[in-house]
């Protein structure tokens, strides 16, 4: 696994891979009051997302799993799907139907719409190698139980959006991949869940989104205890958002955020009864092996 900054996460297996919530452009997204700004224009960062793809990417992903709308998730999948140089391999993208429209406004290439697998949540599907839950989900809430952008498309936008707000959220997934003969991953893009929605899934991995969550009554125990602590938690959506992806995995812009997610975490895991789950610790597109982790 490599985390790709925000949300967004490589997963390779065998000279595969499939990626999840890839966000690249780290683009200013603050106003002068320190909040996110939905008036802000989007600013693709093209080199930046083609540089990654380039020398950090194991190649092309046979599946691209969108959890949401909201630009830091969806913003860089249209150029990565394509990617000159994997136009002759089938990708496809797994999303709801407002981030397929999202996706065909910002200039996905039609033959990647039309080859899209519409979801909602509920779907247990088979691919070569594994395979992948979509698990109904909930966006972040903070202190004051509101959020960025909550709205839905229904229809195809009649022109390209150009600002943050303009990508609603649509609804929220959860992904769980498991892998035959091996771990199974849960993905989440959002620090929120449904509970009952998660219940007897017991992923090997958990990867757990720490942005904002203050307003939803005791995220981690409750979240902990559904999946029946899983043996290894990931931290994840807990950086700046906008420090360069490739200063290096020192830069205290980045060590900072994760150390805060970790002691989190950590104490969280700590604070339950015979918990058994370890916390590793992600930086910025360093790979990790999950499977020697697990043994």
């Amino acid at each position: 696994m490599r985390w790709l900054g925000v949300a967004g996460w490589e997963l390779a297996f065998g000279g595969r891979s499939l990626l999840f919530d890839p966000y690249l452009s780290r683009m200013p997204y603050q106003g002068a009051d320190g909040a996110l700004d939905p008036r802000l224009p989007l600013r693709v960062d093209r080199a930046a997302v083609a540089q990654v793809a380039a020398e950090q990417l194991t190649g092309a992903p046979e599946l691209v799993l969108v959890s949401h709308g909201h630009f830091d998730h969806i913003a860089d999948v249209p150029q990565l799907l394509a990617h000159p140089q994997w136009r002759r391999r089938r990708i496809r993208t797994l999303c709801d139907v407002t981030s397929r429209h999202l996706l065909t406004a910002l200039g996905t290439p039609a033959e990647r719409v039309a080859d899209m697998i519409p979801v909602r949540g509920g779907e247990y599907l088979q691919f070569d190698g594994y395979t992948v839950q979509v698990i109904p989900s909930l966006h972040s809430q903070g202190a004051d139980h509101g959020y960025f952008a909550p709205d839905s498309l229904t229809a195809p936008l009649t022109k390209r959006p150009t600002t943050l707000g303009e990508l609603p959220e649509g609804g929220t997934l959860m992904y769980m991949v498991s892998f035959d003969g091996g771990p199974s991953v849960l993905l989440s893009g959002a620090s929120n869940y449904i509970a009952r929605e998660l219940e007897g899934l017991r992923p090997d991995v958990a990867v757990i989104s720490m942005t904002a969550h203050s307003g939803v009554y005791r995220y981690l125990d409750r979240l902990l205890d559904v999946l029946g602590d899983p043996p290894l938690i990931i931290p994840s959506h807990h950086d700046d958002m906008v420090s360069d992806l490739r200063a290096g995995a020192t830069n205290s812009l980045w060590t900072a955020p994760t150390a805060t997610a970790v002691t989190a975490l950590g104490t969280a895991a700590d604070g339950r009864a015979a918990t058994a789950s370890r916390v590793l610790t992600p930086q910025p597109l360093v790979p990790m092996d999950i499977t020697a982790e697990l043994r």
